[in-house]
């Protein structure tokens, strides 16, 4: 039996399966130093937008800016 990880999207199943493709010959190593890259940057651009579109990172900017506009009374 095994268990999905709820961690894991249709992005990381297909980068792992592009990988395993790719490094079974070495002359495609550059080839899979670019998709890392690109699925790194994706990675991370998705993070951001998880965090940047929460109630969480709204809530902050407002304080922050309300915190700013306080300090200069």
């Amino acid at each position: 039996m095994s268990f999905s990880d709820p961690m894991t999207n249709s992005e990381d199943e297909q980068f792992i399966k592009n990988m395993g493709d790719n490094l079974k010959s070495p002359l495609i190593w550059e080839a899979s130093a670019i998709m890392m890259q690109r699925y790194i940057k994706q990675l991370v651009q998705h993070e951001v937008d998880v965090i940047t579109d929460s109630d969480w990172f709204q809530d902050q900017i407002f304080q922050a800016a309300k915190d700013a506009l306080n300090e200069d009374d």
